[in-house]
């Protein structure tokens, strides 16, 4: 089982009922049921998602604070993950940007850049990740009986600053806090200016997810095509768009302005 991410693309009327809409939706491509054909489930667990990693859409500019607009469902601990400044996880079609297919990540990069300097400005500054690591490989009083580094990996992240920084989701992870080859978040002692930064750790491509249709085809990036209606191997049916699948966000542009869109992160 893995992950994958998907678009629903539900009428306007579901604005007054997201999450009711979405259960409707895509309950016909849900795996843990009798009810569904085994070749035609998808999904066993979503959330919506998006809007604080640049996995999501760049908002229309003047739209930002708009509250048609869709943002993460909390951390399954019940944490808050608030969007990016001009990021969201959906919304009317009309407020989404998508002239520019690195907008949402680039904001996102930013975003990490800015939470890091923000937070090192009122926090100590932190022991470096190589530092521990020296420790625990040269004194073997310093880590005693840490075979796998759990005691050097906690100890490394209980420093103010680094858990401030990796807690809030706007640090969009990174490094590694793990053997092989544990490393830092890479903002932690970047050597060039917050443009560079973004320049460098921006998503290079557009978003291309999977679409659930307005009229119920699940639609695989890949072009593949599942109808909500018809066993796969049964279905007589055409699905809609062109006979070659453009790329999810080209066909997300060309929707009805008052289309909901809602991106979902799934365990498939």
């Amino acid at each position: 089982m893995a992950g994958l991410w998907v678009t629903a693309c539900l009428p306007p009327a579901a604005a007054a009922d997201v999450e009711g809409a979405l259960e409707r939706a895509l309950a016909p491509f849900f795996t843990d049921t009798s009810d569904n054909p085994p070749d035609r489930g998808m999904w066993d667990s979503r959330r919506i998602r998006g809007g604080s990693d640049g996995m999501g859409f760049a908002v229309a500019a003047g739209h930002e604070d708009d509250p048609r607009l869709l943002h993460d469902d909390p951390w399954y601990d019940g944490t808050p993950c608030p969007s990016v400044f001009g990021v969201c996880a959906g919304g009317p079609r009309a407020l989404l940007d998508f002239s520019d297919p690195l907008a949402a990540s680039r904001r996102a990069v930013a975003a990490s850049w800015d939470l890091w300097h923000r937070l090192a400005a009122v926090h100590p500054p932190h022991v470096p990740l190589h530092d521990f690591v020296e420790r625990w490989t040269n004194d073997p009083d310093a880590f005693p009986d840490d075979r796998w580094g759990d005691a050097l990996f906690a100890a490394y992240r209980a420093q103010p600053l680094i858990t401030a920084s990796l807690d809030h989701p706007h640090s969009l992870g990174g490094g590694r806090l793990g053997f092989p080859g544990p490393a830092e978040h890479p903002v932690i002692g970047y050597d060039g200016d917050r443009e560079e930064y973004v320049r460098e750790r921006t998503y290079p491509y557009g978003r291309d997810t999977d679409v659930l249709t307005p009229d119920g085809w699940w639609r695989e990036s890949d072009g593949t095509a599942l109808h909500a209606s018809c066993d796969p191997g049964l279905c007589p049916h055409d699905p809609p768009g062109p006979a070659v699948w453009p790329g999810s966000e080209a066909y997300l542009a060309a929707l009805p302005a008052e289309t909901l869109l809602v991106r979902l992160r799934c365990h498939a």
